[in-house]
C-alpha cells in the first residue's frame, strides 16, 4: 500500500488544534486516516503573529522548518528556529508555538496520533519532565556526504549516486522514528525493494521518478508519498540536476535486513 499527493491539492484539517490556535493551517500528508500505522507527517503553516496554545502529546514529535521563523516555548526555554532548523520533542513535554513573521514546517509524529484516548491535550500541566525534554539541530545541504552507493549496509549494486544525512534518530534521542535528508545525483537511485517499516517522502527540490507497487510516478517540490510495510518501491533521478527530499521511517529500522531487494532475492533463489 502507498499514498501519493501534492501539497497544493491536500485539504486542510486542523484536527484538535481547531479551537486552540490562531492563523494556523494544518495539512495532513499521511496519517491514520490515510492508512498509516506507525507515524504521521503534517505540513503546518502559521500566518504572521500566529500562535498555537501550550499543549502536550502522547507521542514523540519532530518539527522541521521549511521557511520563515518559528518560536517554540519548551521546557522553560524559547527556541527560535529558522529555515532548515529542526527540533525533536519527547513524549509528554508541553510546548507552545508562535511566529511573528510567519512560518512553514513539517511535523513528524510517532506513535501514530489518533489513539482511542485523547493523545493531544491543551493544558498548563507540568507534563513530563524527562532528563532530555527536547533537542535541536540544523541541516545544511553542504553537510551531505559525497554521492555514493555505500550509504546502506548490504546495498551493494542496488544503490548509486546517493547522499544521506540522518537528522533525528536514536542517537538524537528519538525512539519511534527517523528523519533524514537525502539527495540523488543525476542518474542516482535505488532498485526495487521493500521494508518491515513505513517510509514517508517530501520533495524539497528537483524531480524524482518513483515506481510504487508497480505504478510509475514523477514527483517534484511539494509532492509527497508514503510507502507502507511490504510496499515495493524503486526511486531514480533521471534528470541532469540533483533531487533532494526529507524522508521518515517508522518504526526505527532493525539492525539487520533493513532493505529487501527484489533482484538480490531472485539471484539467491535461482542460484
Amino acid at each position: 500500500m502507498h499514498v501519493v499527493g501534492k501539497l497544493a491539492e491536500t485539504a486542510a484539517d486542523d484536527g484538535p488544534f481547531a479551537d486552540h490556535a490562531a492563523g494556523l493551517t494544518r495539512r495532513p500528508l499521511f496519517d491514520r486516516d490515510r492508512g498509516t500505522v506507525h507515524h504521521s507527517v503534517v505540513h503546518c503553516e502559521l500566518e504572521p503573529e500566529g500562535r498555537v496554545e501550550r499543549h502536550l502529546h502522547a507521542f514523540e514529535q519532530a518539527l522541521y522548518v521549511l521557511s520563515g521563523s518559528l518560536a517554540v516555548d519548551v521546557a522553560g526555554t524559547r527556541e527560535e528556529l529558522g529555515a532548515d532548523d529542526f527540533l525533536w520533542i519527547e513524549l509528554g513535554v508541553p510546548h507552545a508555538v508562535s511566529s511573528t513573521s510567519g512560518a512553514r514546517w513539517l511535523e513528524v509524529s510517532a506513535p501514530n496520533p489518533g489513539a482511542r484516548f485523547e493523545d493531544t491535550v491543551f493544558s498548563e500541566s507540568a507534563g513530563a519532565t524527562p532528563e532530555a525534554p527536547y533537542r535541536r539541530g540544523h541541516f545544511d545541504v553542504g553537510d551531505l556526504p559525497e554521492p555514493s552507493g555505500n550509504i546502506l549496509a548490504g546495498a551493494g549494486a542496488n544503490v548509486g549516486g546517493a547522499s544521506v544525512l540522518l537528522l533525528v534518530n536514536q542517537d538524537f534521542g528519538a525512539s519511534q522514528f527517523v528523519l533524514m535528508a537525502l539527495q540523488y545525483a543525476p542518474g542516482g537511485g535505488i532498485k526495487e525493494h521493500d521494508h518491515a517499516f513505513e517510509e514517508g517522502f517530501f520533495i524539497i527540490e528537483g524531480q524524482l521518478e518513483g515506481e510504487l507497487d508497480g505504478e510509475l510516478h514523477t514527483f517534484g517540490p511539494g509532492d509527497y508519498f508514503w510507502s507502507g510495510v511490504g510496499s515495493t518501491h524503486e526511486l531514480t533521478n533521471r534528470t541532469d540536476a540533483p533531487v533532494r527530499w526529507l524522508e521518515t521511517q517508522a518504526p526505527q529500522p532493525p539492525s539487520r535486513h533493513q532493505f529487501r531487494y527484489r533482484g538480490d532475492w531472485e539471484r539467491i533463489t535461482s542460484a
